[in-house]
Formats: structure tokens, C-alpha cells, sequence
């Protein structure tokens, strides 16, 4: 793979370019070394890294019409309650809050996101629409049988337990409440293993890829109904390639400080290997929509 850091160092004020052998080593070395415990959340430089690949308030490619149409299958309104699992800054729980009515929580184990996230529902006039917590699935305090819907992105890309998950989200369902996950899967599960070790290199959590079908047939083990499994990997790669595009403008104006810069280098080079992953077939990125029994 052509390394995209290398490029964009040469965009910055006429800079030199890093020889492309050792380069991405040590960027990712580079910025590990401010990430140094297992699990550690998202430092302030990569924050705003992703907020100027993505848009403010954004760390995930897509915003609000993206987001907006991936919640469709769940018509969400005024009366229904929604957890985010894995809010991160709360982009995606902000927009089911301010779309739909909704009255949402979002779920994150990152303080520095999670204080983020609240100061951005609270500046966005979402305050009492939007609750942002410190937790995840195992761990949240939400009161078994109550909630609505369940919606996450990225929920189980990290998750070796997948069934230990969709038990923990049908917990947490009232009867006829529904789950919405879009996440990375393996299309073939022996080209995807290679793909996903080359991927993981720059991965800051192991990938822990499923099948499109075992994924679907956790979700039937856990006594919920499976309406659809959806690939979006064409419009996952649109959305991170637009940021790409939009990113390149903001650093020839050599407005980036020289501190941020690795970090910046870093997220293009995270998400430009996940273009490529998904371009080669082998991974993709689909939405699954599923549902608890009603009484």
C-alpha cells in the first residue's frame, strides 16, 4: 500500500517526505507512545485529529444524513428510548436525539470523549434529551427489560464474545424493542484473516471479525428476529474518501500545528487502511437490524 502519511507530509509547507520504508513504523510508534495502557482512551490530538478528517463533533466517517438514514429501519420517535453503545463523542447519539425525538443515552468507557460528548449535547440544546454515561455492555446500570432500542457502530469489531454481547443487549430490550449494529464483518472468512492482520497493524484493538451469517444466527441464539443484514461498505469507503478529499484543503494551508500533524497523518492512515481492507472484498461493513419477541 502506498502510504498516504508520506504524501501528506510533502503537502505541508514544501516539507521533505519521510522515506516511505520506516515511515508508518514510526508514526504509529509515534503516537502509541502517548497511548501506552492497553485500553487507554483517545488522547485531546486525536480528538481533534478525527474532527478535522470528519467535521467537528464528528470521529466517524458520515454525519447527520449518513447517520440519519442508517437509523431508518428503526422509525424512531418521540415516546422511544435508544442506547448508544460505544457514544464515543456522541455524534451518532446527538442526531437520533435531534432527528427523531428520541430521548437517548450514550454509553462510553472514554472520560475524554465522554466529557466531550456531554459538552457538545449540552451546547447542541440536547440536555434533556441526551444522558451520556460511563460504561459499556457488561457494565451501565440501565435497568434490565426497559429500553426501546439499541444502536452501535463499531459495537463489535473489538468483541471476541459476540454472544456474550447480543445476550447483554437482549437484556437490556423491553418485549418488541429493536437492535441496529453496523459493523465490520468477514465476506470470506480465509481472505479476511489475511486482510485483517495487515489492517490491525495500525488498529489501535484487535479486529475480532464474523461472518455476515454468524453474526445472524448470535442474534437468532439469543432469541431475537433477524429482519436484514445490509452491506455498506461502498458507502462506508464514499463517506471516509469525501473526508480525505475535505482534509487535503484544511492541511495545504499549513494550518495544522507541527505537534498535531502525526496524529492527523495517523487517523489518514487508519482509515485509509480500512479503505483498503474493504476494497479488496474480503471485509465489509454491514448494517444488521433485529428485534425481542413481543409479549
Amino acid at each position: 500500500m502506498t502510504s498516504l502519511t508520506s504524501r501528506l507530509s510533502s503537502w505541508w509547507e514544501g516539507e521533505e517526505t519521510d522515506d516511505e520504508s520506516g515511515g508508518n513504523a514510526d508514526l504509529a510508534a509515534d503516537v502509541a507512545g502517548a497511548e501506552t495502557a492497553k485500553g487507554a482512551g483517545w488522547p485531546a490530538p486525536r480528538l481533534a485529529a478525527a474532527q478535522m478528517l470528519f467535521g467537528e463533533g464528528c470521529t466517524f466517517p458520515g454525519s447527520m444524513p449518513a447517520v440519519t438514514q442508517l437509523i431508518e429501519p428503526l422509525q424512531l420517535d418521540e415516546s422511544m428510548t435508544v442506547v448508544d453503545i460505544g457514544a464515543g463523542i456522541g455524534t451518532a447519539t446527538r442526531i437520533i436525539a435531534e432527528k427523531t425525538g428520541a430521548w437517548v443515552e450514550g454509553l462510553e468507557t472514554d472520560p475524554a470523549q465522554l466529557e466531550q460528548a456531554a459538552q457538545l449535547a449540552e451546547q447542541a440544546g440536547l440536555g434533556e434529551r441526551v444522558s451520556m454515561f460511563e460504561g459499556d455492555l457488561a457494565n451501565n446500570g440501565i435497568e434490565p427489560a426497559s429500553r426501546g432500542a439499541i444502536f452501535g457502530r463499531e459495537t463489535l469489531l473489538g468483541t471476541s464474545d459476540k454472544d456474550a454481547a447480543f445476550l447483554q443487549m437482549w437484556s437490556l430490550l423491553k418485549p418488541g424493542g429493536q437492535i441496529l449494529l453496523a459493523d465490520f464483518v468477514a465476506k470470506t472468512p480465509a481472505g479476511a484473516k489475511d486482510d485483517a492482520a495487515e489492517w490491525a497493524k495500525f488498529e489501535k484493538l484487535k479486529p475480532h471479525l464474523a461472518t455476515v451469517d454468524q453474526i445472524k444466527q448470535g442474534l437468532s441464539a439469543t432469541h431475537l428476529d433477524v429482519h436484514g443484514a445490509e452491506d455498506l461498505s461502498e458507502a462506508l469507503c464514499g463517506h471516509i474518501l469525501r473526508g480525505l478529499a475535505g482534509l487535503t484543503a484544511t492541511l495545504k494551508q499549513g494550518s495544522v500545528p507541527k505537534s498535531q500533524r502525526p496524529w492527523v497523518m495517523w487517523e489518514v492512515e487508519l482509515w485509509a487502511r480500512r479503505v483498503s481492507a474493504l476494497q479488496l472484498g474480503n471485509i465489509g461493513y454491514y448494517r444488521f437490524h433485529a428485534s425481542k419477541a413481543a409479549k
